[in-house]
């Protein structure tokens, strides 16, 4: 039994004791223990903790973003970037105050393409796509990718787990030979701290 569904069976079981003790109608008492039963299951869907972790996550989504990246040019190292991670849970009804039993957690992959790889960003985005589609995330196919401005842009899903943003651009600096530059930026979901003993 999930906690969720542990907390609403004992708010029910609490609320039927009560029910029974005051001198209602059955059918007042019916219609009292429906709207507890329905509030407490709302109330535990909407607020309560997430079944997947961080953890979990990050196993599902980086490995497969890591590899992706690295296909694009096995003999460039990639450089990878842990942006770490901030509370999104409220500790209380008003939301006003944060802890860190839930979290999103954001990462980044970037490869610095050599000056001689001639492949436009566009190419480069639609190779980590590609790869990336294959290992499970969402997004819209190597055919559904083209640049804006220089600047190519596509967002990935994995649901249950994050998102992520692949971004190519030539970049063209002033004292060196200008080169390709790919990042994919991963954000999770937010999702229970498997590091979280509060």
């Amino acid at each position: 039994m999930s906690t969720s569904t542990h907390d609403t069976a004992a708010a029910v079981e609490w609320c039927r004791d009560m029910l029974c003790s005051l001198p209602l109608t059955w059918a007042l008492r019916a219609a009292a223990l429906l709207a507890v039963v329905v509030t407490a299951t709302a109330c535990a869907d909407r607020v309560g903790p997430s079944p997947h972790s961080d953890r979990q996550a990050w196993d599902a989504m980086y490995p497969a973003a890591l590899e992706a990246v690295k296909a694009v040019d096995p003999h460039i190292e990639p450089e990878e970037s842990g942006g770490g991670h901030h509370a999104c849970h409220p500790r209380d009804f008003i939301g006003d105050s944060l802890d860190e039993s839930e979290v999103i957690g954001s990462a980044s992959i970037t490869l610095y393409a050599s000056p001689s790889d001639k492949r436009s960003p566009t190419e480069l985005a639609r190779e980590v796509v590609r790869e990336m589609e294959r290992k499970g995330w969402k997004g819209p196919g190597p055919d559904g990718i083209g640049p804006v401005n220089d600047q190519v842009t596509v967002d990935l899903t994995m649901p249950g787990s994050g998102t992520a943003t692949v971004s190519a651009s030539h970049e063209r600096p002033t004292e060196a030979p200008a080169f390709n530059g790919l990042t994919v930026s991963l954000t999770t979901e937010c999702l229970r701290n498997s590091d979280w003993h509060g």
